[in-house]
């Protein structure tokens, strides 16, 4: 029995506690937060209460201010309020209501009530406004009036958006995502990948155009012979016989040889038919019967292919390569040699005893 009751006083004393705890998280999540008084301006003139107040006292960006404003008067004054819109500066004029008047001690008051809802701006302002004030009691009294101070308002810091938040609630407040990756339209890629096609395509043009005038350049420097061994060599390495452009082969071969005699020799070869070409080339001492001979039979097969659609078979065409390179490979060593031979360079043989 002891041991029971024992057991009993400490269930009794856990749930008391448990109890305990659980009154007073209720009473901490009950405790209303704390407000900021509002703010509330007070003016007078003559007879005549003007009370200005503003709730909560400071600009939230995400919450309106409502701003009341009460005239207190006897019963015989009239007061007036000019309007509100074009005396805010930092707000826009979200509603407006008035409450019902009340009357104590011979006075009565009016309160205008004005949702002022906080734009992004620099001051947040109410101007001075005029009041006026007419004694209904006298005929023909004149009306009066009087100023109002001008209302600036405070900007609330971050963190302080919600009265009575703590310190640690303020530094908690952070963004939730970072910053998002928005794609851009289509028109825009378009438009960026159009320019840079336009880009590498003017780049691989000027490139091309680079190398081609580099190529002329170089060509231009090399004699006779050297062109034309380049021009053979570049032929060759377009393998046109085993792209079956037979034709086209023949054809730039020949011009090839044509083109090296016109630099060489001064024979306008490229423009010449064949007969007229070995017309003009026996008459030039240049030409050894022997050489016009393998250029006759090179010409002819070449004009073969090219006219009559004839089909060389493979000793052929390499004979004809080798002719044409063997011609431009012989024929300046021979003119140098010729040369030679008619001008000798005087040796110690040759000089005239004193």
């Amino acid at each position: 029995m002891q041991f029971l009751s024992i057991k009993s006083t400490i269930a009794l004393i856990t749930i008391a506690f448990f109890m305990g705890l659980f009154a007073a998280t209720a009473a901490v999540a009950a405790t209303p937060e704390s407000r900021s008084a509002p703010r509330v301006e007070k003016m007078t003139a003559g007879t005549v209460e003007l009370i200005i107040t503003a709730d909560p006292p400071q600009v939230h960006l995400d919450r309106d201010i409502l701003l009341s404003i009460k005239t207190i008067a006897p019963s015989n004054i009239t007061v007036r309020l000019p309007p509100l819109d074009n005396r805010l500066a930092g707000f826009t004029l979200s509603g407006a209501f008035d409450r019902e008047p009340t009357a104590r001690d011979g006075n009565i008051a009016h309160e205008h009530c004005f949702r002022l809802t906080p734009l992004m701006a620099a001051e947040y302002r109410l101007a001075p406004m005029a009041v006026t004030y007419t004694d209904t009691s006298r005929p023909n009294a004149p009306e009066s009036w009087f100023a109002t101070r001008a209302l600036v308002f405070g900007v609330a810091p971050i963190g302080n958006e919600h009265p009575g938040a703590s310190r640690r609630d303020a530094a908690s407040i952070r963004d939730i995502r970072g910053p998002v990756w928005i794609y851009p339209a289509f028109k825009t890629v378009a438009g960026w990948m159009a320019i840079l096609v336009l880009m590498a395509a003017a780049a691989w043009a000027l490139y091309r155009l680079s190398r081609r005038i580099h190529r002329a350049i170089q060509l231009r420097r090399m004699s006779p012979r050297e062109r034309a061994l380049e021009e053979l060599a570049d032929l060759m390495a377009r393998d046109l016989i085993s792209k079956n452009q037979i034709k086209e082969y023949f054809l730039e071969l020949t011009l090839i040889v044509r083109r090296y005699i016109e630099r060489a020799h001064s024979i306008r070869a490229p423009e010449q038919t064949t007969e007229e070409f070995l017309l003009a080339a026996s008459r030039n001492p240049q030409f050894r019967p022997e050489v016009l001979d393998k250029l006759r039979a090179f010409l002819q097969t070449a004009d073969l292919v090219k006219f009559a659609e004839y089909r060389p078979e493979s000793a052929a065409v390499d004979r004809a390569f080798g002719t044409a390179r063997d011609y431009v490979e012989t024929d300046e060593q021979m003119t140098e040699s010729e040369k030679n031979a008619q001008h000798p360079t005087p040796g110690y043989a040759d000089r005239a005893p004193p």
